[in-house]
């Protein structure tokens, strides 16, 4: 009687478990086509639906990525007056390709607060398993483990007395470049033992504790895409 109590308290507080995360997947394949082809006015409906999807899952996530947008914006008003340099113009554009594409990276971000096991087990619902559903996996599920090294390694920096500085690109590029590399290898053997111990290769019909469905919110999420996408493509024709 406690424990069913628990789980139905915890599941209460678990979106993840509401929202199927092919949703978020097919909204990213949606936004990348209304951020190309749309206007401001769809980029801003667009960033806004994203972020909103992102503070379902984790408020701090939310703000983090408010206050990395408004720390861009504010280093493209910096540069603004010094496009004429080669230099400068190109940190520009790549800023401006960020701020453009943030939606999809919001929706990455969401995304990769699933475990991999839930991707996996949503992936199998469609008939997409073996190295492409594995792939993808891997792929969202590594996001956060490059965010954590790239902490340890400047923490590393910090004690070992180097300084990043977007003034010497090519000398900070190395500082973060180098040890990131050896520290992939590590995890990719990580990854490795753990997709041979969970039985990937196995033939046989496989299991999923996740349950995964399609929900009203599912539904409705994707029916707010399709129609921001109608809308950009109206403009268009």
């Amino acid at each position: 009687m406690s424990y069913k109590g628990e789980k139905n308290n915890i599941n209460s507080y678990q979106l993840s478990d509401k929202i199927n995360p092919l949703t978020i997947v097919g909204l990213i394949l949606l936004f990348s086509v209304v951020l190309t082809v749309g206007g401001e006015y769809q980029y801003w409906i667009a960033l806004a639906f994203a972020s909103g999807l992102l503070l379902l899952f984790s408020l701090r996530k939310t703000l983090s990525t408010i206050l990395t947008l408004a720390i861009i914006w504010g280093i493209l008003y910096l540069l603004k007056p010094y496009l004429g340099s080669v230099f400068v113009g190109s940190i520009y554009t790549l800023l401006l390709i960020i701020i453009k594409f943030s939606p999809i990276f919001i929706l990455g971000r969401a995304l990769s607060s699933y475990s991999s096991s839930h991707l996996i087990a949503a992936f199998r619902k469609i008939g997409i398993d073996g190295g492409i559903g594995i792939g993808i996996t891997v792929f969202f599920r590594f996001i956060p483990e490059i965010s954590i090294r790239m902490k340890e390694i400047n923490d590393g920096m910090k004690i070992r007395g180097f300084k990043a500085s977007i003034f010497k690109p090519i000398k900070t590029f190395e500082l973060y470049f180098v040890p990131l590399m050896y520290k992939c290898i590590d995890i990719s053997d990580t990854l490795t033992c753990s997709i041979i111990s969970k039985g990937i290769e196995y033939d046989g019909k496989k299991t999923s504790f996740h349950e995964v469905k399609i929900t009203f919110i599912d539904i409705a999420m994707m029916i707010g895409g399709m129609i921001l996408l109608g809308a950009s493509l109206w403009k268009i024709f």
